[in-house]
């Protein structure tokens, strides 16, 4: 069995190889799980220093900071000759509705109703693309020209980005029900096509296959450092993240049996609370916020994975 560093630098020198790495993505994974539950703030110094761990070079840091900045995900706050930042209500607001399905939100039984979105065109460019974004990571699809749609029921989230991007007017939420005796085949096939399930599970697969040989390493009892902990921490919920784009979580009733995500998610979990110690050492000792060294770890982190700590 290799050691936990030899496994580390593999799982670093894997994702440095992809194309396209994604640094910037990475960094919203950085600012979402770790920053966000140890008060908000980073100085860019301890940022540069943290995604270094991950193969990221300090220039390329600050170019995906300034385009984080510059596509309103991230804002910064110069005090003296160094520079802080922090996520923008947008980026704040993005990730919290995400952060539900990374965390493994138990899910609900399945109403059998679904919402649906009649939209008329958004001209802003802008403001349409945040949307689509939005929409999507609340689960919706479009199954039609103008129609979008999202199993289950009960509209807050979606009321709420419709005033938070000011396009109230130029959508219409709707609830709907199939019939009983709809053909189960035929459903499962449409979704199957919009929701791209195959390709949903081929990316929890690969999720499964990266870190499984850290798993075993975990279960067996060995112990990682506080970088390395860190690392794996950044890193499995970064995958997992990328692995969910796509996935809205969609109710038991309408999925395979044998899903790949509900594995995917057990195994997040496992791992993350394996390293979820030490990695906020790494984080206390080493990382400084806008006061100093970072602070205590928030309740939110605690509550992660159904409270797995």
């Amino acid at each position: 069995m290799a050691s936990p560093k030899t496994t580390v630098e593999k799982l670093v020198t894997g994702f440095t190889s992809r194309k396209p790495m994604r640094s910037t993505s990475l960094i919203i994974t950085v600012f979402g799980d770790v920053i966000s539950c140890h008060g908000g703030v980073i100085w860019l110094g301890s940022l540069v220093k943290a995604m270094s761990l991950m193969g990221i070079n300090d220039r390329l840091v600050r170019t995906s900071v300034f385009r984080l900045v510059k596509e309103d995900w991230l804002c910064a706050e110069r005090v003296g000759r160094r520079s802080y930042y922090r996520f923008t209500a947008y980026g704040e607001n993005e990730y919290q509705r995400a952060a539900s399905r990374i965390y493994g939100e138990p899910k609900n039984p399945w109403n059998g109703r679904w919402q649906l979105l009649l939209v008329r065109d958004i001209e802003e460019p802008v403001i349409r693309e945040k949307v689509r974004r939005s929409l999507q990571w609340q689960g919706f699809r479009s199954i039609s020209p103008g129609v979008f749609a999202k199993p289950e029921s009960g509209g807050i989230s979606v009321m709420q980005t419709l005033e938070e991007f000011g396009v109230k007017d130029q959508v219409i939420p709707m609830e709907a029900s199939t019939f009983e005796g709809t053909s189960k085949n035929l459903l499962s096939s449409i979704v199957a096509e919009h929701w791209h399930l195959e390709d949903v599970a081929d990316r929890y697969k690969i999720f499964l296959r990266r870190f499984d040989e850290i798993n075993s390493l975990l279960d067996s009892g060995i112990r990682f450092s506080m970088a390395d902990a860190f690392v794996v921490r950044v890193l499995l919920i970064h995958d997992l993240r990328r692995a969910i784009l796509q996935d809205i979580r969609l109710p038991d009733e309408i999925l395979p049996v044998e899903w790949p995500g509900r594995a995917a998610e057990k195994l997040a979990a496992n791992i993350y609370q394996k390293v979820g110690r030490e990695s906020v050492e790494y984080i206390r000792s080493e990382l400084e916020a806008d006061k100093g060294l970072m602070g205590q770890v928030s309740s939110e982190f605690v509550n992660r994975f159904k409270g797995a700590f």
